[in-house]
């Protein structure tokens, strides 16, 4: 029965080690009333599993003086003495107690028990026992839907509703789920007809008036893991949106599974007015225009069944625009202020992009001196030149690509990458993309040395790609270089 400890750190605190912490000369520190160390453990359970690790947190505070605090579990082998003065100098008054160990991936279905002692300058001391048990909850319920950080209402007459939709799941059991808008609603929900999943949807009343309202949604899991959802809802009669999305999609689901791309950012070229540019493959795509990025509601721009010439926001009402001709790519603009819009169409072959050589030609100059050429391509690599997936490129749209098969993606990270031509010597930026955001990337902007002389896009940040990867699964990944867009998507 073997922990191995690692790392241990504190909040706040300057981190030393502690071997020869104690001396031969101890200093005296005054009393000042000889009261007993206040401990506070954050909590007396602690859930973690093999191979991982768990956390020993507290707050301890005392009039006194903090001397030491003392972490023992002689079946973890742990005997832990943090001395307080020898690090600071003087004994605290407070003390914020994060400590991280990390457990073999031999243990199994053990369950240890911790004895943390907190002595002051008076000798005083008080003990706290902690159960680690490594069957525990340790993952934080996880909002799988949720409002967009600033979503919007609009206040039509003397309405404004918020239509409210959001999904949280555990990978063990929820104990409660908390939604509320302050002053204004608020709801908790503790009994769940599926232990680890709880979907709501409700229409939300807020007052019929322009203003701004913070939406927290509160998760906590049987174990006390806790993930907080926050929101700005906006209430305007005529909101003018930061951002607006294409979406081609059909549910809720499918805007919120994909790794990045889904909906498509569009382009806000003056208030009120938006420019979308869409490559159709295939012809009777449905498409709407969406606020908010992760949910068909409350807002869904498509066209007015009243007047097709006009746009409308009503999600019950609008139709979707239908886009008919395949193979082409559609250019559409959006007049939210007089609900007017604009549709054309136009080709492939009018279409550029920054690309320098045609995909998989021998025009790749090797060093850079007229000497040698060698076959241009590029593709997705997550180290360098040297290491690339090649894409595939479509054979009837130049401009786009894919990966040949698709990528295995674990839930909870940010795989960094970038798109990028090969090089056998590891020669960077002839040809390659980065993204505008690296934790949030919604725009492949292109950074290569090299470009077709026709384009005169701007070029971008060194950002990689670095999105979260929403869940465990196969995903492909589609790019086009005309339109500097690109989607990450499961397989289905």
């Amino acid at each position: 029965m073997k922990i191995k400890r690692f790392l241990w750190y504190a909040t706040g605190a300057i981190v030393l080690t502690l071997a020869s912490a104690c001396s031969d000369d101890k200093e005296e520190w005054p009393t000042t009333d000889g009261a007993m160390p206040t401990l506070r453990m954050a909590s007396t359970l602690v859930g973690s599993r093999p191979g991982s690790t768990f956390h020993l947190k507290g707050n301890v505070t005392d009039a006194d003086g903090i001397s030491t605090i003392s972490l023992s579990c002689p079946s973890l082998y742990l005997d832990k003495v943090i001395d307080i003065p020898a690090i600071y100098g003087e004994p605290l008054k407070s003390y914020e107690l994060d400590y991280q160990v990390a457990v073999d991936a031999k243990e199994a279905g053990d369950i240890f028990k911790v004895l943390v002692t907190v002595t002051d300058v008076a000798g005083n001391s008080v003990s706290e026992t902690v159960t680690v048990d490594l069957e525990g909850d340790v993952e934080a319920p996880v909002f799988a839907v949720a409002p967009d950080k600033e979503t919007f209402v609009v206040l039509t007459g003397d309405q404004a509703v918020l239509e409210l939709n959001f999904t949280v799941r555990d990978d063990r059991e929820l104990a409660e789920v908390t939604a509320g808008i302050e002053n204004v609603w608020t709801k908790t929900v503790t009994e769940f007809s599926v232990p680890g999943e709880y979907t709501f949807s409700e229409a939300v009343n807020l007052p019929p008036a322009n203003g701004d309202y913070t939406l927290r949604l509160t998760a906590v899991d049987t174990w006390g893991n806790q993930t907080v959802s926050e929101s700005t809802i906006h209430v305007s009669d005529t909101p003018d949106y930061p951002r607006l999305w294409l979406a081609d999609v059909k549910t809720t689901a499918e805007l919120n599974s994909d790794v990045m791309g889904v909906p498509m950012l569009i382009d806000r070229v003056a208030p009120y007015k938006y420019e979308a540019r869409y490559y159709n493959e295939k012809a009777g795509t449905e498409i709407y225009f969406l606020p908010q990025r992760t949910d068909f509601l409350p807002t869904r721009f498509g066209l007015d069944p009243a007047d097709l010439n006009r746009i409308s926001a009503d999600p019950a009402e609008s139709r979707p625009f239908v886009l008919d001709q395949e193979k082409v790519y559609y250019r559409i603009t959006l007049d939210l202020m007089t609900k007017g819009y604009t549709i054309s169409t136009y080709s492939v072959e009018d279409a550029i992009d920054p690309i320098p050589h045609a995909f998989g030609s021998e025009s790749m100059d090797f060093h850079e001196n007229g000497e040698s050429y060698v076959e241009f391509w590029f593709g997705y690599t997550t180290s360098g030149p040297q290491d690339i997936m090649r894409f595939v490129q479509d054979p009837d749209n130049p401009h786009r690509f894919c990966l040949p098969e698709p990528l295995t993606l674990s839930a909870g990270r940010h795989s960094g990458f970038i798109i990028h031509n090969y090089h056998s010597d590891g020669w960077w930026n002839y040809c390659t993309w980065r993204a505008d955001d690296e934790q949030d990337p919604e725009t492949v902007d292109y950074y290569g040395k090299f470009k077709n002389p026709e384009w005169n896009g701007k070029i971008a940040s060194d950002y990689w790609f670095k999105p979260l990867i929403p869940a465990d699964g196969e995903y492909m990944l589609y790019f086009d270089a005309h339109l500097e867009r690109m989607k990450i998507v499961p397989v289905r």
